[in-house]
This record gives structure tokens, sequence and C-alpha cells, in this order.
């Protein structure tokens, strides 16, 4: 049985889309369907159901699922061990990472680690975490969580407390901090109090965007006017620094000094925790593991730095 079929039929699991996984793994729409076919016509089973929506992977294709998982792995292992035996070391990690981590220190480690790994390949997706209103549903809706668990990702970073059915690794503190326009009156304060806002033209994140602040304002009972409402950072950031307001955002986001605006602390500590997450219950592929590490090891040097400064 030719590995490539578990390859696709995986794919196809994991996006959903028979064309997106013929797309990523170079084939043609049909040939995917064919290997799939094939598979289903050696186990004498139905592996996907179609309807209206799209493609469900069926009740027996969730069953042989995570052994078609661990196969595959486990061949992705093997080609990484075959090619440590030539000095190359390759193969391909996919990742999940939200927006403000992937603008700043992100590039830093991937930087880094393709200088000790130049021939594994990364694929990034970038996706947010998006809190759902408590009468629709207890928790937050997180994009990168649901990546994790399709499969469609190896690992991700998440905001900690994450779901327990990960195994997350705490890696770095992200704090709340005001962020104004250059020749704001208040621009060179040791810090910004969160009761000015109500006195300030505010630019809010829209409140599913950033759903932490907007806790932390009910929480200090705190209800500024919205002057500007969006659900970019890049336009929140843009808007502050051409004078129009005052807004409020994670310190990663303006990691490195893109942007000509004055950032302040809060006096109100407000900070989240930010971990990287794999699906618990499944042991990483061998580069997944070599990324957790440098992950770990990049960021705890950062902190040792910071402390010896």
């Amino acid at each position: 049985m030719s590995i490539r079929k578990y390859i696709a039929y995986l794919r196809t699991v994991e996006t959903g889309s028979i064309t997106q996984a013929a797309n990523e793994l170079g084939y043609t729409q049909s040939a995917v369907s064919k290997m799939i076919s094939d598979l289903e016509q050696d186990w004498q089973v139905k592996l996907l159901t179609r309807n209206h929506s799209g493609i469900e992977i069926s009740s027996d294709g969730m069953v042989l699922l995570p052994t078609i998982r661990e196969i595959v792995k486990d061949y992705e292992d093997l080609n990484f061990a075959v090619s440590e035996l030539h000095g190359v070391q390759s193969g391909t990690l996919r990742l999940g990472c939200f927006t403000s981590l992937a603008i700043s220190l992100l590039p830093e480690i991937l930087k880094d680690f393709h200088q000790t790994y130049p021939n594994i390949q990364i694929q990034l997706m970038t996706g947010e975490y998006y809190e759902i209103s408590e009468w629709l549903r207890r928790g937050a809706y997180n994009q990168i969580a649901t990546w994790l668990r399709r499969g469609q990702i190896d690992c991700g970073f998440l905001a900690i407390p994450a779901s327990n059915d990960f195994e997350t690794t705490p890696i770095l503190h992200d704090t709340m901090v005001a962020i104004l326009p250059k020749d704001h009156p208040m621009a060179d304060a040791s810090v910004f109090p969160l009761e000015q806002l109500p006195h300030e033209n505010f630019v809010r994140l829209m409140e599913i965007e950033d759903y932490e602040f907007n806790r932390l304002l009910d929480q200090c009972n705190i209800h500024p006017e919205v002057t500007y409402d969006t659900t970019s950072d890049f336009a929140l950031l843009s808007m502050v620094e051409a004078g129009l307001g005052v807004g409020i955002v994670h310190s990663l986001l303006i990691k490195p000094e893109r942007y000509h605006v004055a950032v302040l602390p809060l006096n109100v500590k407000q900070s989240r925790e930010i971990g990287i997450a794999v699906k618990k219950g499944f042991l990483p592929s061998t580069i997944t593991q070599l990324f957790l590490q440098h992950v770990i090891d990049y960021t705890r040097s950062i902190d040792e730095n910071s402390v010896r400064r």
C-alpha cells in the first residue's frame, strides 16, 4: 500500500477539501480522489461522505484515522532520520501563530531555527482566538486550537490557560500597554491611567477581537466612549499614529517599533501568558520536538538576558 494514499487521505480530512489537499501535495484533484477511492476499495469501507457543504469523515474513517495519522508520522520521522544520515535534516513543520507574535518575536525564532536546520520547511498559518458571548457558549473559540485538533498544524502558540486536550508549555508573558500619538499631552508620562480613557478619543479593537481588554474594563468599571472600532491590529496602530485617538494593545504587537506612537504601561497591570502547544495523546514528530525545544530555549535565553540587564 502506497504511503502517498495515506497522506492524501489524511490531508483531505485535515483540510476538509480534496482540492486543497491536492494543491498542498502537488497532485490534481482527480488524483487525490482516485487515491482515496483506492483505499475505500481495498479496505471495503467508506472513508468520506459527501454532502452539499463538502466532505466529512465517515464513522469508519474516524476509527481508522488515529492509525493512519501514526503511520504518516512514523513515515515522516523515518524520512527525517534518513536525511540526518546524509547530513541534511530535512522535512516540514506546520505551525500556527496569532498575529502579534507572528510579526514580532516569531521571525527571530524562525531565523534562528533556520540557521540550525536550513532544510526544514516551515508552513505558517496565522489565526486568532475569540471569546464567544457567554449566552452563546462558555469559553473561547480558538482558530489555532481548532487547527491543532484537526491535525492541520503540528504545533501552535496559544494563550494560557488552554484547553486540557493540549500539552502546553509556557514561554512568555505579554503585557497590555497604551499607545498614544507622539504629540499627545501624555506621551511622556510614566504610566497611562485607565481612568483617563473616557476623556480620550478611543480607538478600540472590536469586542470579539480583544475580549481580554474588555474584561479588564468591566472589572475596573470603566466604560469609555468608542470613537473608532476596528477588527485590524494594523488599522488600530495606523489610526493612533495619525492622531485619531488612544488605543490599548498587547506589547508584542508593537515589537519591533514600526509605528511612530508613544507606548505607556497601564496603571493597572494586565498580561497574558503565552505557550506553545501540541495535541495531547499524540507523540509529536521528530521535527516538531526539535522546534518545541528550540522555542523553549530561545525564549528562556531572552528572559535570562533581560534579567542580566
